[in-house]
């Protein structure tokens, strides 16, 4: 909040203005110091007036030309006798230029034209000083020049200690970022590694096995386990594309077709060929709908399957999609299934996934056990675009 305001009052315009609201409020005064000062070359005037209203103007454009403004705010205080323009163009001078030789040399030409005193007429007189007077020489270079260049120096200063700490904060976060993104392309190697020792050995060994005993005389059995190795290969193709985008340093994932309604309907042809028990009610013609919903159905049907033939194995299996609407709805339902020897441990993250899918394409989804045991999945989808 702080950092809006101070930028907002930064602003250029917001400098015009407010040094020419300065510059207007010093007329007055300036004038005024003009008529009553004893010092100056000039005598009190109408010309005199004119310099002060010209030293007072000048102020406005302090900001943009604090050199200029310094010199000519010193001419004018050697002409007219006049403190107030002087003081405010040092000030800028300081922190506009900073700590710099044209600094020093200009302020120290301000310094001496505070100490001499000019008198009128264009004549300098040393000969009548006031011994109090030669007390009170020194203090007028420190008040109208000294003291507003320190601390205009010490305002230039502080903004300098203020940009380079922003700009070790920025670096810092960057070097942040930097560190977290690196963290992240390790711990995504180290997850693949481990997904490809633990899972990848293992599934290659099943592939091997299955499409040994896929030799059998037994042409059954030989086609039960041919499937085990169609199904055990595309594992390893999806196990592949996943440890890929794990070891991309950019996390994007390879190109490669996505899913579509008719992908879907063929995970029913995969399951059937598998042994599960599937009726399927499909129309005669697919749809077409949005690319997410595609993605959604496929991966519902997907999870369904695979969750009916898990915990519910040798059960009856129903998948229907209907066409109505402008409605697309997707029900898959088993029955009770056979009993297991060893329980099937359940995560949960399966229905949790599909839900978040349905979400996204704008659908909505409910599963539930049914009263006779089984369990269904029901969904319904937008056939437009969200």
């Amino acid at each position: 909040m702080l950092s809006k305001l101070r930028s907002r009052l930064d602003s250029p315009w917001v400098v015009i203005a407010r040094d020419a609201v300065l510059a207007a409020l010093l007329v007055t005064p300036t004038v005024s110091e003009a008529h009553t000062t004893g010092i100056g070359l000039l005598p009190d005037g109408p010309v005199a007036a004119g310099v002060a209203v010209a030293a007072a103007v000048v102020v406005a454009v302090r900001s943009r030309f604090p050199r200029a403004v310094a010199l000519l705010t010193s001419l004018t205080m050697v002409l007219d006798g006049v403190f107030f323009p002087l003081v405010f163009a040092v000030w800028s001078l300081g922190v506009r230029r900073g700590n710099t030789r044209d600094t020093w040399l200009i302020a120290a030409w301000c310094a001496v034209a505070v100490t001499v005193p000019w008198r009128p007429g264009f004549r300098l007189y040393f000969t009548d000083w006031d011994p109090q007077f030669l007390l009170l020489l020194p203090v007028f270079p420190v008040m109208f020049v000294g003291f507003p260049l320190v601390l205009g120096l010490w305002v230039w200063q502080r903004r300098q200690l203020v940009a380079s700490l922003r700009e070790r904060a920025v670096q810092a976060e960057e070097q942040r970022d930097m560190l977290a993104a690196k963290a992240v392309t390790d711990e995504r190697a180290r997850i693949a590694r481990e997904l490809h020792d633990v899972v990848a050995h293992r599934v290659s060994l099943l592939t091997v096995q299955a499409g040994a005993v896929s030799l059998s005389p037994n042409q059954e059995l030989a086609d039960f386990a041919e499937g085990i190795r169609q199904h055990g290969a595309a594992a390893m193709e999806e196990l592949r594309e996943m440890l890929s985008v794990l070891r991309r340093e950019d996390g994007e994932a390879p190109k490669h077709p996505q899913p579509t309604l008719a992908a879907a309907c063929e995970l029913i042809t995969e399951a059937v060929s598998a042994g599960q028990h599937v009726q399927a009610s499909l129309p005669e013609e697919l749809p077409e709908v949005p690319g997410s919903t595609a993605r959604a159905v496929y991966w519902l049907l997907h999870e369904s399957l695979i969750n009916a033939g898990k915990h519910a194995p040798g059960s009856d299996i129903s998948v229907s999609l209907r066409d109505h609407d402008g409605r697309l709805d997707v029900r898959v339902a088993n029955t009770v299934g056979l009993p297991r020897a060893v329980p099937v441990p359940r995560s949960g993250f399966g229905l949790i996934g599909m839900r978040e899918r349905v979400a996204l394409s704008g659908g909505t989804l409910t599963a539930g056990p049914l009263l006779d045991g089984g369990f269904e999945v029901a969904a319904t989808f937008p056939k437009e675009p969200r």
